[in-house]
């Protein structure tokens, strides 16, 4: 991987100046299959995008920076060192800056299309994604767009895609960062809660159309055995002889079975889990993560348990709880995991937006290559979808939360901070 930008590197900057842009990219999957996702992650975007003051759980941690003060030029140091007053007036430059909304359809080739377009147009930072094929593609479009060095192409701040090759897939690696924890880490979370909880003999059903089913359920294949289990059958889930096939090992005994999938296949795939293997246990990624799971089949979906990048019932951070009630409020629905990362990463490109033009008071206000410095700054950042920070690069260590439907309602099963390590 590319050395990450930092203080030192956007000081070299300098001296080959820097295009002026007051424009952030916004590119979610609003249409089509992955509208599930990325509709609520549009929504916590869309939430902090037009807050014209800092929420008051951020204020009340204390952890705000001092943004005009030359001696602290990093988020960092800014969060242990500074006073609330200075979230106050990041909050006020923010209300210039214009945000760029992009469809990207559930497709990778309209992501390409999409990011290209928007950075083109002058954004000069960019959030969104919430699937990694589709990151993949609309990522390296965004960040090649106009760059001719890589220390200058506009940072990316990728939502919800898991995918943990996203930074190498995105050609630049040093301009990009994920608010999500990635397919490796909820893969050993959700086989040691299987493994501990329910039993070690587990079935794993992969979708092999998408890279995130096909990357999480091989995570899961090897995590299942480091946490001493046994992957007794590996299926398709599009496989026409799925039904006998789960017959056939359950016969000879399951404990669970772990679904990669995405919100569009689920439908599909668990009435037929549940009717060959009636009484098994069910645990899914974070596609499971989407509202209409609850009451998808009746009854299908007790005991189902999911990987979540964020949980606001009983046991919740105060940020999650006071953020459901904004979130509800606005929209008129409960948020999802993805909803809180929308909401976390539109604040990072905030904040480093923000801070950006007056940190080096002679740089143009947007330069891509100073908010990337400001991203990578990025130390103890406490959002609502958990603690981030890019002290080890650009993917965060971040607690998986286990959710279990029971009887139509969601509960909190455990959280889980995984090694990522034992899924490899």
């Amino acid at each position: 991987m590319l050395q990450r930008l930092g203080i030192v590197a956007c000081t070299v900057a300098l001296a080959a100046g820097c295009e002026r842009s007051n424009r952030i990219a916004v590119i979610f999957d609003e249409t089509g299959s992955q509208a599930a996702l990325g509709t609520p992650a549009w929504k916590g975007a869309q939430l902090a995008l037009q807050s014209r003051n800092p929420p008051a759980w951020l204020l009340e941690q204390d952890i705000a920076w001092a943004p005009d003060d030359p001696a602290s030029r990093s988020i960092g140091s800014d969060w242990a060192t500074a006073s609330n007053h200075g979230a106050a007036r990041v909050f006020e430059r923010w209300q210039s800056a214009q945000v760029d909304r992009g469809d990207s359809r559930s497709s990778p080739s309209t992501a390409a299309v999409v990011g290209e377009r928007l950075r083109r147009e002058g954004a000069s930072i960019g959030l969104g994604f919430t699937d990694s094929d589709i990151a993949a593609a609309g990522m390296r479009a965004f960040l090649s767009a106009n760059a001719k060095d890589p220390q200058y192409a506009a940072p990316f701040v990728v939502v919800g895609a898991t995918d943990p090759r996203l930074p190498e897939l995105g050609h630049w690696p040093a301009s990009t960062f994920l608010a999500c924890f990635t397919d490796d880490a909820q893969a050993v979370a959700a086989a040691q809660y299987m493994v501990e909880r329910w039993g070690k003999r587990v079935v794993v059903v992969i979708d092999p159309q998408y890279d995130y089913t096909r990357t999480l359920g091989s995570f899961v294949e090897k995590a299942v055995p480091a946490m001493g289990g046994t992957v007794t059958l590996a299926v398709s889930a599009r496989s026409t002889q799925l039904k006998q096939q789960l017959e056939a090992v359950g016969a000879k005994g399951a404990d669970a079975v772990f679904l990669a999938l995405e919100p569009d296949l689920v439908p599909t795939v668990l009435p037929i889990v549940r009717a060959a293997l009636p009484g098994v246990r069910c645990m899914g990624g974070d596609g499971l993560d989407f509202n209409g799971l609850d009451t998808l089949v009746d009854g299908a979906t007790d005991g189902v348990a999911f990987c979540a990048h964020a949980w606001f019932g009983e046991g919740a951070t105060e940020a999650a709880h006071r953020f459901a009630q904004d979130y509800t409020a606005a929209f008129g629905e409960a948020p999802t995991g993805f909803s809180a990362l929308g909401y976390d990463a539109a604040m990072l490109v905030k904040f480093a937006h923000a801070r950006a033009p007056k940190t080096w008071n002679h740089r143009a206000p947007g330069c891509p290559a100073t908010m990337t410095a400001e991203l990578d700054s990025i130390r103890g950042y406490p959002g609502v979808s958990g603690t981030i920070s890019y002290a080890n690069g650009p993917i965060p260590e971040k607690d998986v939360w286990i959710v279990e439907l029971r009887k139509g309602q969601r509960t909190l099963g455990a959280v889980i901070r995984p090694d990522r390590r034992k899924a490899r």
